[in-house]
């Protein structure tokens, strides 16, 4: 499933892709600081998870450690804090490839809020992110926010985006960690659009047809 992947030139070019995700949510406001951390799967039992403490648009590949499927560090520096959360998903959707964790502005104010999603309806938000769900309250780095995040992923199996209760948010690719970033850039102009909606006095509601309709042109994704 992963032998693509074992290669010291692919997993030094997965690397350079997540050195770039950092530059690019950093120039668009959407990592701030030392926040945020992005992982991907490069074997059925090693990820690459960014390091700890460190500005993420200004990291080089020395900065990029190799764990396990268990949390060991095998090369690198200390792995991000939010290490749980990252191996949760991989154990509970072992088609995920790739993971984006930030604090984008707006995003992060819908996950202080209690906006739920459950009736959000934006066919290109639906077609380019997949699924949305809001997780339950989980004190960052700790054992419960795996907790929370495994109960979302019960819920809804086909999760892309997971708003993190009173933290951030993630964003889930079963292809590579630029499709991860480029749902965390659609991730957050929905909650600009949600905005805007709210001040004109409330979302379009999709009629059930039209739903339906949206959901079939999904399913042939």
């Amino acid at each position: 499933m992963y032998e693509e992947f074992m290669s010291v030139q692919a997993v030094n070019q997965t690397k350079d892709d997540m050195l770039l995700v950092g530059k690019r949510l950093a120039e668009k406001g959407l990592l701030i600081g030392k926040g945020g951390n992005y992982s991907v799967r490069i074997g059925e039992d090693r990820i690459l998870l960014t390091a700890s403490g460190f500005c993420k648009s200004e990291i080089g590949r020395e900065h990029i450690s190799l764990i396990d499927m268990e949390g060991n560090l095998l090369e690198g520096l200390k792995p991000a804090l939010d290490i749980r959360m990252h191996l949760e998903i991989y154990r509970s959707l072992p088609e995920i490839r790739a993971i984006v964790h930030s604090h984008p502005p707006i995003m992060t104010g819908f996950a202080m809020s209690n906006y739920t999603f459950e009736d959000f309806m934006m066919p290109e938000a639906i077609l380019d992110i997949g699924g949305i769900e809001v997780t339950d309250f989980s004190v960052p780095t700790t054992a419960q926010v795996a907790e929370v995040i495994h109960k979302s992923i019960q819920k809804n199996p086909g999760v892309k985006a997971l708003i993190l209760k009173g933290h951030g948010v993630l964003c889930l690719s079963d292809v590579d960690v630029m499709d991860a970033c480029y749902k965390l850039e659609c991730l957050e102009a929905v909650g600009q659009a949600i905005l805007v909606t709210k001040a004109l006095g409330g979302a379009y509601q999709m009629t059930p047809e039209e739903l339906a309709g949206v959901q079939a042109l999904l399913a042939k994704k």
